[in-house]
């Protein structure tokens, strides 16, 4: 004699529950392995398209050493670097998404705390239209050896969280060898000290470019500490 063959009610329980307990383990690792493969995937699109923009400023004979620019002269490195993007939209006098507004919105440093002065970004910036914003920092001086020029990028736009340095703003300097990740050697910010998850102060954050460049698991160590 055939019998019919069911789960009870309680086998269904159990086996639901199983499938809940499963799925609250697996589903937060697989939404941060997610977004680390985004983020890195932003990151190296703008390195690639920062790279690219200095190769043709050499090709077309253009200065790339850091002591031709000073916006005092009105020689500034936006301008020149702006010129080498399409579709920009210029935020000198736009301040609104995607631009960014020093009255409006916040940086904090690598470890969410401090935050960064807004003067890093005061010398111009411009949006791409997929929202990646590159602001400059291009102060003068007296000695032109001190002419500097810097790069911030953040690589998923002024809405993007969580606005953080070493998360989705990273920082390049220009150099009379390259336009390099900051904490390269030769940039200004160099070692662990200022790249440390547990680490503190107002410039932690600016050497984990370097980082995120060279270390595949960069973005894979910081999503799981920075939610």
């Amino acid at each position: 004699i055939l019998k019919n063959r069911a789960f009870t009610l309680a086998e269904v329980l159990i086996t639901l529950g199983i499938i809940g307990v499963v799925a609250a383990i697996t589903l937060p690792n697989l939404m941060t392995a997610y977004k680390a493969r985004v983020l890195r995937s932003q990151f190296m699109k703008s390195y690639s398209l920062i790279q690219q923009a200095y190769k043709m400023m050499e090709a077309d004979g253009v200065s790339t050493s850091p002591t031709d620019y000073d916006r005092n002269s009105g020689n500034d490195f936006k301008t020149v670097f702006q010129h080498y993007f399409t579709g920009t939209t210029d935020c000198w006098y736009n301040k609104s998404a995607p631009c960014y507004n020093m009255t409006t919105y916040s940086y904090k440093c690598l470890d969410g705390k401090s935050s960064l002065t807004p003067h890093y970004f005061d010398d111009g910036q411009f949006a791409l239209k997929d929202g990646t914003l590159f602001m400059f920092e291009n102060p003068g001086s007296s000695n032109p050896s001190d002419y500097r020029a810097w790069v911030f990028v953040d690589i998923n736009g002024i809405n993007g969280k969580p606005n953080r340095l070493g998360y989705d703003l990273f920082v390049f300097q220009l150099t009379d060898n390259g336009l390099k990740a900051m904490g390269d050697e030769g940039t200004e910010y160099v070692g662990d000290n200022y790249c440390s998850l547990f680490g503190k102060g107002n410039l932690n954050g600016f050497s984990c470019t370097k980082e995120a460049k060279n270390d595949p698991d960069y973005f894979k160590r910081i999503t799981r500490v920075i939610k």
